[in-house]
């Protein structure tokens, strides 16, 4: 008789089918997680890890799934069918589009400036000087470059790579920096509290309202809308379709709801490590960096914990953020790319190439202007949380949700999980309409 397989056998098994999810969760970690999610812990403490709780189940995990499947069940992608969405013809999806056009560009600066400076602060301590809008757009260029020639193949197993290196090296970092156990645990389910700015903080971030940092770090504990649509397009890649696999429905989306899980525990995982590391590291000190200095200031501060937390800190951060550029050029292409072919008249002859090399060399042209302009960091990233990861996944939640309506009846999701899907719609878009009503009450 055959032995049964070791249940370690069996996950490292999982792990190698882990597919598309690998590049929605390295994208999804970026900016956001290792400024806002570590400035959050640092005022916020353990509080606040209830909002990174409640953004992953919303959007990384019951947005995701309901997109995915809904291209496993019917067999095409989400764009071809949002086309249809109730209104006038394609409306939703120009909205979407547009939406992620106008902050495609700062979503790449807001990553690759602190790259920049980071790198800048590891040549220092060898005695070379350098500007760091050197460094940032090398940094840029080639993680676009790359994304715009590169194969979905590669990008996938890239991407898988650099997954397993922030999980292993954020859990490691977590225990070092020595977190309060019994905090963590009632942070996460703390629901709707929201404490009160210390007095300590600085002007900057004192004149901000908490009502906008909040958005923003629940805008940011996820993906951009274009990330979770394009997924169902990886999936039909992928083959893991119900047709194809001559097998039950359950049996067919088994992969699919692995890798779901996976995409948002890794997510879950990775930002609340970084809260965490600003509740136990930067709360007690009273320090909070701001603006594109953060990740250096960090850099110091976490060395003072243990010599090792210096190079730990490098690689979590550089792999964090090459993984989010490195894939961005492919979520923003391949989605443009499935738009366009529904919305154009000759849209289906548009090849993806063409669409990619276009949009590619646009963003880098644009980023390279914006690197080198200077432009505000903080602003940038509240237009980004606002527009596309707090409106733009709103929207697509609600589309997902809608998707699933017009699969046949015996097709759709179970209730449970469409009610679900239904609350997670309402909790986006209220964080949506919190996001829109705190911009307008700051910047206009």
């Amino acid at each position: 008789m055959r032995e049964a397989s070791p249940k370690g056998s069996q996950w490292l098994s999982q792990l190698r089918q882990v597919g598309p999810g690998a590049i929605v969760a390295s994208a999804s970690i970026g900016a956001g997680e290792t400024v806002l999610a570590v400035r959050a812990g640092a005022w916020g403490g353990y509080d606040l890890l209830w909002l990174i709780l409640i953004a992953t189940i919303t959007k990384s995990f019951l947005t995701l799934y309901l997109l995915g499947r809904y291209a496993a069940v019917s067999g095409q992608t989400v764009a071809e069918k949002l086309v249809d969405f109730p209104g006038p013809r394609g409306w939703l999806l120009w909205l979407i589009l547009g939406l992620e056009a106008v902050v495609a560009p700062f979503v790449f600066v807001v990553i690759a400036v602190p790259s920049g400076r980071l790198m800048t602060e590891i040549v220092a301590s060898v005695g070379l000087v350098l500007s760091y809008k050197w460094f940032a757009l090398t940094f840029v260029t080639l993680a676009i470059l790359a994304g715009i020639f590169q194969r979905y193949e590669t990008l996938e197993r890239s991407q898988a790579v650099v997954c397993l290196v922030l999980l292993a090296c954020t859990l490691l970092a977590s225990i070092l920096v020595r977190p309060e156990i019994g905090s963590i645990f009632k942070g996460f389910f703390r629901f709707g509290y929201f404490p009160a700015y210390p007095e300590w903080l600085p002007l900057e971030i004192k004149s901000r309202s908490r009502v906008l940092e909040l958005a923003s770090v629940f805008g940011y504990a996820g993906s951009i809308a274009m990330n979770y649509i394009v997924y169902s397009n990886w999936i039909l890649i992928k083959g893991w379709t119900v047709g194809r696999s001559g097998s039950d429905r359950k049996h067919a989306l088994k992969p699919l709801k692995w890798d779901v899980f996976f995409t948002a525990s890794l997510i879950l995982l990775v930002t609340a490590a970084f809260m965490i590391a600003g509740a136990a590291i930067l709360a007690p000190s009273q320090k909070i960096p701001s603006g594109y200095d953060l990740l250096t200031e960090q850099a110091s501060i976490f060395a003072q914990i243990s010599p090792l937390m210096i190079p730990l800190y490098y690689v979590i951060i550089l792999a964090a953020l090459w993984g989010t550029l490195n894939a961005l050029p492919e979520i923003y292409g391949r989605g443009a790319h499935s738009f366009l072919q529904q919305l154009l008249p000759q849209g289906k002859k548009l090849r993806y190439s063409l669409v990619m090399k276009v949009f590619g060399f646009t963003l880098l042209l644009l980023t390279w202007v914006f690197i080198w302009t200077e432009t505000t960091p903080i602003v940038m990233i509240d237009l980004v949380a606002l527009f596309s990861t707090n409106v733009g996944v709103g929207l697509t939640c609600i589309a997902a949700v809608w998707l699933d309506g017009q699969l046949p009846p015996e097709q759709r999701t179970a209730k449970p999980v469409r009610w679900a899907g239904i609350a997670a719609a309402a909790v986006i878009s209220f964080m949506a309409a919190v996001s829109a009503w705190a911009v307008v009450m700051r910047y206009l």
